[in-house]
């Protein structure tokens, strides 16, 4: 504590060279500015982060199965009845998933089909991602599509068309060469929304019934996945532990996380890239710290010698000048992050940071966390702590 308010008096008293108190000043706000900077930039990439996995994650299921060997299973069996009634697990869906030709008018392109359910309107978040339409899979007897944006614009595609949207899909077992229009299965469907969510999946996805898929690719209750949907209290590693463990090794069990895993990795790894970058800039701006210390131990020689006199040990007189550079950077840190967190607050709530484009979102999101906030004001003391320790150790043990 004595090491504490003699430095506290050191800072904040008055030096016989001005020239010591502005590098002092300007010490406090490179690293000011640097925390700010690292502040904002994480807070906006919590933003991004946040925004790019909700979009993913409206049409990734809470568990997701699928078969280790083979395209399509059966879900009709004991197991997976056991799973439906499982403590958790509050929807079970099929999907079946397969390439198709789809015609519309006379534009045709390539996309994948994904039958589903009710169930998959209702619990996936698709519904609050419609561009234009009624997310509605029938209509009476009429068997209808929820078509990805980008598709929809190749094929000029409109809900409100009277026009049908035509799909082909290869028939199992050998075509007859001599009329290739008889190697595929084609049904049309009515299109009943558009949707957007992110580019991947606008350009990929028409959700068509899942009956409608089964059997246009000649199959009876078989899927390419289970989908289920946990109840809000479940404990999804517990959930996916007991499948896993009813299951066994035949099929593949993948919570969100792992549904995305590529994305989320690369997204943490950027993340962490920015901060070690941006804490660099930290340290090359706590480094003016050495400066005002320098100057701050040759203008105190009387004060240490006097320590010395009273029977301070080096260990205290070092421990002084080392936390006067800490309480350098602490307060340039505690500047810099106050600011910050203004400055992301005010985006929040005012939005004054526009995106440009066709995006989801019309401002920059921002998402401050605890964490980040933690982990800037710990590197910040640990690069004070270094830079300060330079000018201490090596000034004083060269002293007369």
């Amino acid at each position: 504590m004595l090491s504490f308010f003699i430095a506290k008096r050191y800072l904040f008293a008055k030096k016989s060279q001005n020239v010591i108190n502005l590098i002092s000043l300007v010490s406090a706000i490179g690293v000011a500015v640097g925390t700010f900077a690292l502040i904002v930039i994480l807070s906006v990439y919590n933003g991004i982060d946040n925004l790019v996995t909700s979009l993913y994650d409206t049409l990734a299921p809470d568990l997701k199965i699928t078969a280790v060997e083979g395209k399509v299973f059966n879900p009709n069996t004991s197991e997976f009845e056991a799973i439906k009634k499982m403590n958790g697990v509050a929807y079970f869906s099929g999907a079946l998933e397969e390439n198709a030709l789809l015609k519309y008018g006379n534009l045709q392109h390539l996309a994948a089909i994904r039958g589903v359910d009710s169930i998959f309107v209702t619990q996936s978040g698709i519904a609050q991602h419609i561009w234009e339409g009624k997310p509605t899979l029938t209509r009476g007897d009429l068997n209808m599509a929820m078509v990805g944006r980008v598709i929809a614009e190749k094929l000029e595609l409109r809900p409100q068309f009277i026009e049908l949207l035509w799909v082909y899909l290869p028939k199992r077992g050998k075509p007859q060469l001599l009329d290739p229009m008889t190697a595929f299965n084609r049904d049309y469907l009515r299109p009943s929304a558009v949707f957007t969510i992110e580019m991947e999946a606008d350009s990929k996805y028409v959700f068509v019934p899942l009956r409608f898929a089964q059997e246009l690719l000649q199959y009876n209750d078989e899927v390419s996945s289970v989908d289920l949907y946990l109840s809000p209290k479940a404990a999804t590693k517990n959930v996916q532990k007991n499948i896993r463990e009813m299951l066994g090794n035949k099929y593949i069990i993948q919570n969100k996380a792992e549904q995305n895993e590529t994305l989320f990795r690369m997204m943490q790894g950027e993340k962490w890239a920015i901060f070690f970058i941006l804490s660099f800039v930290l340290l090359i701006a706590s480094f003016n710290s050495i400066g005002s210390l320098t100057m701050l131990i040759i203008e105190k020689k009387k004060d240490i010698k006097t320590l010395d006199t009273l029977g301070a040990q080096d260990k205290l007189i070092r421990k002084i000048f080392v936390t006067e550079g800490v309480m350098i950077s602490l307060l340039g840190c505690l500047t810099g992050i106050a600011l910050g967190v203004l400055t992301c607050l005010a985006q929040v709530h005012f939005k004054f940071l526009k995106l440009n484009g066709n995006f989801v979102v019309n401002a920059y999101p921002v998402s401050i966390q605890a964490s980040d906030i933690i982990l800037v004001l710990a590197a910040v003391a640990l690069i004070g702590y270094l830079a300060a320790s330079i000018p201490a150790h090596f000034l004083l043990k060269n002293r007369s």
